[in-house]
């Protein structure tokens, strides 16, 4: 028999036996913004240590540009890159509708495209329920998750891991093969106090014993043994200083910037943005290219027909005619504004190092106490759909790299 059939006839029996076909592996998606991929070995987090020593762990997960939260945890979402899923940053401009999109727009289905994983699973007759992803606060082609909740960032993390255990809880015919939660305290203290600071420290600490007492609940429920956990970070991150700043203002009249758009320097954010994209008219957009080009060593500047294929920006209605990015460790800013932090940020190349997150997986579907290269974080779709047994979308993923994760006839 084809691997397909016996899935089939699988399928056939657990519905036989128990009348429902929520009588599989469950997968828990734990997501945690700024899991640099180094950061369990910089701080104490036996939870996530003991999870990486009994499955599989790679050297780093690598994000899409830029490396910021929003872009990233959709493109996890659904298995596409920005200029096939919508979200290009954390804030984008849309040309044909006239419309900017901030993250306060987390309930506008017009900015998400793309299938995201809960809407897949759900189109095959598979619930799930997420806990505060990006994206899922939007109907897609008609369907919802089966339980969701509306982004809250008061909500403790304790009060998040009681609503995933309360899930699990639930009787086989209503509970989610597919679970998903979200935690940001990391990226907080990370921005806020920096790389290998004593806040970053705690709230490493903090999410750990989370994911400890979550671990331990679901233990208590009978299901640890055959849930297949995927812990995941959206980007890295780096320190940044004041001494680090290409000024835009030293090399033209940043009045003129008034008719371009970039949320991070415009009239709503003044500047010390580490990423900045441009929409404007051909001849502004050159009149910017040629006063920044080769203005400071640090910062490169690529318009729109130039990008490079890994950019992945090429949108047909958000695609940003001009793109600022400088060094790691660099910001662009305005003369006049102050600079007061963050002490680290992200949204720097993703070949940068410092910005590639953590992939640790753990369960009957994963091989244990193995380490593997570095991937890119858009194959993660595939990986999520072959566990759940449900047929992808498609996506920008290769189904064959996300082989070497998975234990022998997985």
């Amino acid at each position: 028999m084809t691997r397909h059939v016996l899935r089939l006839v699988a399928l056939l029996l657990v519905c036989l036996g128990t009348g429902s076909v929520q009588a599989r592996e469950p997968l828990l998606l734990i997501g945690i913004d700024g899991l640099r991929w180094d950061i369990i070995d910089r701080h104490p987090a036996p939870v996530l240590r003991a999870l990486a020593a009994g499955g599989v762990r790679s050297q780093g997960l690598v994000p899409v540009m830029p490396s910021k939260t929003f872009p990233n945890f959709y493109a996890i979402a659904t298995g596409l890159y920005p200029e096939h899923n919508g979200v290009l940053d954390n804030a984008s401009y849309d040309e044909v509708l006239d419309k900017s999109f901030r993250m306060s727009d987390q309930d506008d289905a017009r900015w998400f495209e793309g299938e995201p994983i809960w809407i897949t699973a759900e189109r095959q007759g598979v619930s799930t329920a997420t806990m505060f992803w990006v994206g899922s606060g939007v109907e897609n082609q008609g369907l919802r998750p089966r339980y969701w909740h509306p982004f809250d960032g008061s909500v403790s993390n304790a009060a998040r891991v009681r609503q995933v255990l309360d899930w699990f809880a639930l009787p086989q015919a209503e509970r989610p093969a597919f679970v998903s939660v979200y935690f940001e305290a990391i990226d907080t203290a990370s921005h806020e106090f920096g790389v290998d600071s004593p806040q970053e420290r705690e709230a490493v600490a903090a999410v750990d014993a989370s994911i400890g007492e979550m671990l331990a609940g679901l233990e208590a429920l009978g299901l640890r043994e055959q849930l297949n956990v995927m812990v995941v970070g959206d980007h890295g991150m780096t320190n940044l200083d004041a001494e680090r700043i290409v000024y835009l203002d030293d090399y033209l009249d940043v009045s003129t910037l008034s008719s371009l758009y970039s949320p991070q320097l415009s009239g709503e954010r003044q500047g010390n943005a580490v990423f900045a994209a441009w929409h404007g008219a051909p001849d502004q957009i050159e009149t910017l290219y040629q006063a920044l080009a080769l203005a400071h060593p640090a910062l490169s500047v690529f318009r729109q027909a130039q990008f490079p294929d890994w950019f992945h920006q090429g949108h047909p209605q958000r695609a940003p005619d001009l793109i600022l990015m400088p060094e790691p460790g660099w910001m662009v800013s305005k003369r006049g504004v102050p600079y007061g932090g963050p002490r680290a940020n992200h949204g720097f190349s993703p070949h940068e190092r410092d910005m590639h997150a953590s992939f640790i997986a753990n369960g009957p579907a994963f091989l244990a106490a193995q380490v593997v290269e570095p991937f890119e974080l858009v194959h993660l779709y595939n990986l999520m759909a072959r566990l759940l047994d449900i047929e992808p979308a498609p996506n920008d993923g290769d189904p064959a790299r996300i082989l070497p994760l998975l234990a022998p006839g997985r």
